[in-house]
């Protein structure tokens, strides 16, 4: 799995950001900032996706 797809799947189990924050960090060996850059790119991406709906 990689790291988006943790992210989705976390909040889609209604996790809090800063708990997938913690769990993205632990699961995949990043830094605070790796680890939001990650979930900041998510955002992105869902953001994308709903515009195109």
């Amino acid at each position: 799995m990689d790291v988006l797809d943790f992210i989705r799947d976390k909040f889609s189990q209604d996790c809090a950001i800063g708990t997938v924050l913690h769990l993205v960090m632990a699961h995949f060996d990043l830094s605070m900032e790796e680890a939001q850059k990650k979930i900041d790119e998510y955002f992105e991406i869902v953001e994308a996706m709903d515009g195109r709906k």
